[in-house]
Formats: structure tokens, C-alpha cells, sequence
């Protein structure tokens, strides 16, 4: 018996471009030491990695809409003429056999999203300019495809908040959804990385301070802002003695102002991008993460994984991981600065630290890159059998 043909599609098949990225050319790469034949259709590769077949789709590259447009129909087109046993969609294909959307529900995404807006015409403004957006509603369309579609045979929600969501938006019957959240890299991301604790600190002028991590390349979406009003907050009792290290492309200048305004610059760093993430949890107290969405933050699971506990928001996915004042803190609003602040200094104790740092990591330990692989083939090979027999 040959191989099983496996297909999917993505823009941007690379490491470096995002968590959904990263992910799909680890699961490729996987798959090509089971019995699959792998091919994967996309703009653009960042190298040919052995075991897959690459096939590049053609796109319109103006305007954005257009091109987010033109991928969706062509990728999907050609994954149909290569008449494959199994497809995956995540999120930018009209037709998949397996679908998991990795930026989760885009309607749920586009209101709260705009909650990060919080002047009345600054909200106003972003509201009109989405409305009138072509990409928008594209990105829309092209998400509400796949649902429509009476071959999807599975759909996979990467958190419980993301199934809620397709439930509410899409009508989906709950048993049509399986949950199955990213794996982590457990040897990557793990306690033992304290051993950089001390050359990150020095790196950055830092001694034995409270030492705070923010992961995002979108400061206003994660909630940056309201992280450092919140600090401004703790530096008025005078406990703890804190910095905040920002890891994250994005621009800092109106972070810089407004830390400067609360009088808290001296304790904010910003370190840019980094190919070493696992060193910087090694080295911090705390992640926060006052998100106003996220599907299902990776550098929330990655933290816990290696120890550290996380204060994050419900309108988080990872939050469905976080158990509220055993390994995290989970916030309702992630602009009470009242509710983060009590996260922050509730981790202040070492003993909770250290409750919370051996709790977080067993519970990862569940949630490896293995144990996701062995779910999504177990999918895959289910969705297989299942066309096998009904056709």
C-alpha cells in the first residue's frame, strides 16, 4: 500500500512568520516520517525541507484583499485537481477535509479587538475604516467558506474559547468540533532555562528586581498599555520593586511616552525580537498578558511550560490552561487595572511562584508537541476512513 496524499496551504510557509506558521511546518515536517506523502501549496518558502512536496500558487499582489483572495481560490483549486486523501485548511482555503483555524473566529476577533480602542472617537474611527475595509470582509468570507462546506468532516477548536466562539458565530453542532490546543516544545521550553537567569539580567542592567516578561508584536491588541498604567499603579505603594522586560516587534515610541508620563520609564525595557524566547522565560518572574484577543497565545502555554506563571485575560484561549490562582491569574477586563495589579502581586510571593511553577509544568507536560502530533494524525487517519467509507 502506497503512502497516504496529505495536502495543505498556506501564504507563508516559515518558522519566522507566526505562531500558525511554525506550527504547520513542524506538523508537515512530522508527517513526512509517517506514512505520508506531504505537499504543501504556498506563496512563498522560506527552504525546501525534505519530505515535502512543494507547489507554488500564484498570487494578485495588489491590493491586500486581492490577494488574500486569489490564494484562497487558487491554493484551494489546485489542492482539489491533486485529488489528495486527506486536506487541512487553516484558515485561508474556501474547502478543507479537516479544518483548524489557527487566529480562531475572525467576527468574534473583530469586535473584541476594537475594546483596545478606548477613546470614543479613536474606536469610532478604527470601527468605520474596518467597515469600509475590503480585507476585512474577504478575510470574513474566506473563513465562513469552509463551515458551508458539507465534505469538512472535522473541525479542530486550538482552545475552548475558539469552539465557543464557532459555536455562537457559525452554528456549528458541538460534536462536529474536537479541541485539540498547540502542543510546546517541553525540552525548549523549560524550568532548567533558570540556568539564564543571570546573564539575561546583566544583559539588560537588571539585579535581583520583580521581574515582569511581556511577549507580542501587537502592543496595543496584548495589552500593553493597560500593563504599564497598571505598573505606574504598583510604583505609587512602593511594592514591588519591578522591571518590565517587552519582547516583541512593534512600535515603542508611544510606550515610551506613556511610561515616561508614569514616571516609570527607568523600569521598562524594550528588547525588540529574539530567537532565544525560552533564555527570556528562564530569566523572568512573571509573564503578563492582558490580552484583548488571542485564539490561543503560545507565549502563555511556552511560559508555563518552563515554569513561569502567567496573568492573562478571558478573552485569551490559552486562558482555558490557566487555573485562576494556582499557576495563573486570569483577568475579566483586561483594562482593570485593579484586577492586574492583583495578579501581579499575587505572584510577588516566591511560594507562589513555586506552586505555581511546578503546577504549570506538569500540566504541559500533557500538552507536548508530541502529544498534539499523535491527536492530529489520530484525526487524519479517522477523516481518512471515514471518506472510505462513504464514498
Amino acid at each position: 500500500m502506497g503512502k497516504l496524499r496529505f495536502a495543505t496551504a498556506i501564504r507563508d510557509f516559515s518558522r519566522r512568520k507566526g505562531g500558525a506558521e511554525r506550527y504547520l511546518v513542524d506538523l508537515c515536517a512530522r508527517m513526512t516520517s509517517e506514512d505520508f506523502e506531504v505537499h504543501v501549496y504556498a506563496e512563498h518558502w522560506e527552504e525546501e525541507v525534505e519530505g515535502i512536496h512543494f507547489h507554488r500558487v500564484e498570487t494578485i499582489p495588489f491590493p491586500k484583499s486581492a490577494r488574500l483572495l486569489s490564494f484562497a481560490v487558487r491554493a484551494t483549486k489546485a489542492i482539489e485537481r491533486g485529488n489528495y486523501d486527506v486536506t487541512l485548511g487553516v484558515g485561508n482555503t474556501l474547502k478543507a477535509d479537516v479544518l483548524q483555524p489557527h487566529g480562531g473566529v475572525h467576527w468574534a476577533w473583530f469586535w473584541r479587538s476594537l475594546s483596545a480602542y478606548d477613546h470614543p472617537i479613536l474606536w469610532m474611527i478604527k470601527f468605520i475604516v474596518r467597515v469600509l475595509s475590503p480585507k476585512q470582509w474577504i478575510n470574513g468570507y474566506i473563513e465562513d467558506a469552509p463551515y458551508k462546506n458539507k465534505r469538512c468532516n472535522k473541525i479542530i477548536a486550538i482552545s475552548d474559547m475558539v469552539k465557543r466562539d464557532m459555536i455562537r458565530w457559525y452554528g456549528i453542532p458541538e460534536n462536529r468540533i474536537a479541541i485539540i490546543y498547540n502542543g510546546v516544545d517541553i525540552e525548549r521550553f523549560h524550568p532548567r532555562n533558570g540556568q539564564y537567569r543571570e546573564e539575561i539580567r546583566a544583559r539588560y542592567g537588571i539585579g535581583h528586581e520583580f521581574l515582569i516578561l511581556f511577549i507580542s508584536n501587537n502592543f496595543r491588541m496584548k495589552g500593553l498599555g493597560y500593563l504599564i498604567k497598571a505598573l505606574a499603579d504598583i510604583k505609587q505603594k512602593d511594592y514591588p520593586l519591578f522591571r518590565l522586560l517587552v519582547l516583541g516587534r512593534d512600535r515603542k515610541n508611544l510606550y515610551l511616552r506613556m511610561a515616561k508620563k508614569l514616571g516609570i520609564s527607568e523600569r521598562v525595557i524594550f528588547v525588540g525580537s529574539t530567537d532565544e524566547p525560552e533564555k527570556y522565560y528562564g530569566a523572568a518572574d512573571l509573564l503578563v498578558h492582558p490580552s484583548f484577543y488571542d485564539a490561543c497565545s503560545l507565549s502563555v502555554l511556552e511560559a508555563l511550560a518552563s515554569g513561569l506563571p502567567v496573568v492573562t485575560t478571558y478573552a485569551n484561549g490559552a486562558m482555558g490552561m490557566v487555573d485562576h490562582g494556582e499557576d495563573g491569574w486570569v483577568v475579566k477586563d483586561p483594562k482593570d487595572l485593579d484586577e492586574i495589579t492583583e495578579g501581579i502581586l499575587y505572584f510577588v510571593s516566591e511560594a507562589a511562584r513555586h506552586h505555581a511553577s511546578n503546577r504549570g509544568r506538569r500540566k504541559m507536560e500533557s500538552h507536548s508537541e508530541e502529544v498534539n502530533f499523535s491527536r492530529m494524525m489520530k484525526i487524519f487517519r479517522e477523516t481518512i476512513q471515514d471518506r472510505s467509507y462513504t464514498s
